[in-house]
């Protein structure tokens, strides 16, 4: 049985938005394989020391136009979110992995907060509510679930154990790519993962 891609991500990283689009050009039909799974990038970042790269000032400088290179390459828009880097994402984190029994779902909902995060003019802020609601309502989805998923206690631990797990097995960043033990970190690591996928 072919092996699970698990990709570790938050909404926060808009290295995770290049990932999330980069996945089909890079993997082909191998990207039925993959499982999302949402983390608190926050926790990753303090308990592995790891600093985000806005916080840097040479990287701060980098960061806009190496997002925009990685966009072109993959034809999408970008547009650098104002309220990065201090958005609080996990209620949307949240509301993802409530939508796990439904993995088409939750796959348009991933693709729907990424591009209203790193795309849209709207710039969502993805802890105001009405914002959440204008979303769900543009894309279909139904808001008072959505909010719901947000603070269920259910989607609270999951969230944590997915990030702990994730710091567990290594991670210090998002994204962050797992075949079985074996750890890849960045959109750009793509080839390495679709080999060890063809290898498994």
């Amino acid at each position: 049985m072919a092996k699970t891609l698990e990709f570790f991500f938050d909404f926060i990283s808009p290295f995770s938005y290049i990932a999330y689009h980069a996945l089909p050009s890079e993997l082909g039909d191998l990207v039925s394989q993959v499982e999302y799974r949402p983390m608190f990038l926050g926790a990753v970042m303090q308990t592995t020391g790891n600093r985000p790269p806005g916080l840097v000032p040479a990287k701060g400088a980098y960061l806009p136009v190496d997002l925009a290179r990685c966009a072109r390459r993959y034809g999408i828009p970008f547009r650098l979110n104002p309220h990065f880097p201090m958005m609080n994402t996990r209620p949307m984190l949240r509301a993802a992995i409530g939508l796990s029994d439904t993995p088409d779902e939750q796959k348009r909902f991933i693709e729907t907060v990424l591009h209203h995060v790193w795309a849209a003019p709207s710039s969502l802020k993805t802890d105001e509510p009405d914002q959440v609601r204008a979303m769900c309502a543009e894309a279909g989805f139904d808001a008072d679930r959505i909010l719901e998923l947000a603070e269920s206690e259910h989607t609270k631990s999951v969230l944590k154990a997915n990030t702990d797990s994730a710091i567990e097995r290594g991670a210090f960043g998002a994204p962050t790519f797992f075949v079985g033990s074996d750890m890849f970190f960045g959109h750009d690591r793509l080839d390495y993962v679709k080999e060890a996928l063809l290898a498994a």
